[in-house]
């Protein structure tokens, strides 16, 4: 398992199985295609990241595997409830300039091909999370 490996959002390249879950802001990944383009938020990255890790980190069968405070840079890793299959997550909050902030997300598997939406629901109920904090500033 590679809970370690730091994903460089502009150079990623996603794999062909249907087992991951991209959120970027437009124009972030030079190589893949988000499957949701993230919205801007009126706080400093540094809050965002904050809000972030305090839902997700609040979760059941989640762990935080790799912390970079000066990138403002985190994996988690979050095991299903059954089998305790590992699904890795990598984020990254961005300074937008002007007070305003933007995060990546990479959701995927480790383990099958399909993960029947699975990385999609978490990353985008846990931004939903987020925002009753820090509302969007964009659609």
């Amino acid at each position: 398992m590679k809970s370690l490996e730091r994903i460089d959002f502009p150079t990623l390249v996603r794999t062909s199985k249907p087992n991951t879950f991209l959120l970027a802001p437009e124009g972030l990944c030079a190589n893949a295609k988000p499957d949701v383009n993230s919205r801007q938020y009126e706080t400093s990255a540094a809050q965002l990241r904050q809000a972030f890790l305090r839902v997700a980190l609040s979760k059941p069968r989640v762990s935080h595997t790799l912390k970079d405070d000066v990138a403002l840079y985190d994996n988690l890793v979050s095991r299903s409830a059954l089998f305790r299959f590992p699904d890795l997550i990598a984020v990254r909050c961005l300074d937008l300039g002007k007070g305003r902030s933007s995060l990546a997300v990479y959701a995927r598997s480790v383990y099958g091909h399909s993960d029947l939406g699975v990385n999609r629901a978490r990353t985008m109920a846990w931004v939903r999370e987020v925002e009753e904090t820090f509302k969007p500033v964009s659609p």
